[in-house]
């Protein structure tokens, strides 16, 4: 049995689900930025700038309309990057939190609105919604179990990675799937233009070519992740799963709850089948790894 994103058959979209341009604090012009995702052969991105109704990392106080840069080869989704008070260790005490596929009207959050309540109005706008940069801000885990209606977590940050060194978050991903919520996992690049912080980490969609299309597969977890890496199948055959790269990796790895794991390591993997009996969880994900540590991850495969 063939597993998400590769069900049906249809060419991936590339896609960066976190980016920012001068309508908030990026260094480009929203024209500017999609020429240079489209340079880098992208399929679709998501201008995410920061929506806040104070002067906090020059946030913007309305959803970019982007609609007027799509044609038939590039799609742009409407996105923001939401913020309100409650945070800990944030500078401003501001949550960060990504949705895409938001209408053009939804509204920055209101001096009393919670992160969950935020999270939550966001979700039930048809958005999908992610934990932004949780290594970064240092999230907490009672604070990440707070965000019952957040869809994903990101679990890598380009920039994040490159200007700070704290650009995971696949602890808090792993912890929240331990807990037993139905997370999944994404890779962005969070640009700013203000470094080269383009092109470090995407998501790879099962997907038409629509901006609704996207975010129904989005939520639906049909995608996946990666910084260089690429899947080619994911399946499960009773308790062989076979995962296959379209480039030599280093190492495939499957880990489930607790502790237990299953992994093929080799300088020229292509394709490994691991035997995922021993991991005894009602979920498991797969990381492929190779020689440079660029890496691809699947979304958590839950067994039932």
């Amino acid at each position: 049995m063939l597993l998400a994103p590769f069900r049906e058959k249809r060419r991936l979209l590339r896609g960066n689900l976190h980016g920012h341009s001068t309508h908030s604090d990026g260094a480009l012009e929203p024209a500017a930025v999609i020429k240079h995702y489209r340079g880098l052969g992208y399929d679709f991105i998501c201008l995410s700038d920061h929506l806040w109704p104070q002067q906090v990392e020059h946030a913007a106080q309305s959803v970019l309309d982007g609609r007027q840069f799509n044609d038939e080869t590039f799609t742009t989704v409407p996105s923001a990057e939401l913020h309100c008070f409650g945070k800990k260790y944030d500078n401003y005490g501001l949550w960060h939190i990504v949705a895409n596929g938001l209408p053009l009207d939804f509204k920055a959050a209101e001096h009393s609105e919670t992160g969950p309540q935020l999270v939550a109005r966001a979700a039930a706008a048809g958005a999908f919604v992610s934990i932004a940069h949780p290594e970064w801000h240092c999230l907490r885990t009672d604070e990440a179990l707070l965000l019952q209606d957040a869809h994903a977590v990101e679990i890598y940050n380009h920039s994040s990675a490159i200007s700070t060194g704290r650009g995971s978050g696949i602890a808090v991903a792993d912890i929240l799937l331990q807990e037993g919520r139905r997370i999944n996992l994404t890779a962005t690049d969070d640009s700013h233009f203000h470094c080269n912080d383009a092109g470090g980490g995407w998501v790879m969609v099962n997907a038409e070519p629509d901006a609704a299309a996207i975010v129904a597969a989005l939520k639906a977890g049909n995608y996946y992740s990666s910084t260089g890496v690429h899947f080619k199948s994911i399946s499960v055959d009773g308790a062989e799963l076979t995962v296959e790269t379209t480039s030599p990796v280093e190492h495939i790895c499957a880990v489930g709850s607790g502790y237990l794991c299953a992994a093929a390591h080799g300088p020229d993997l292509t394709r490994a089948t691991l035997n995922i009996a021993a991991i005894e969880s009602d979920w498991f994900r797969i990381t492929a790894i190779d020689t440079t540590g660029r890496k691809a991850w699947s979304n958590p495969c839950w067994r039932d």
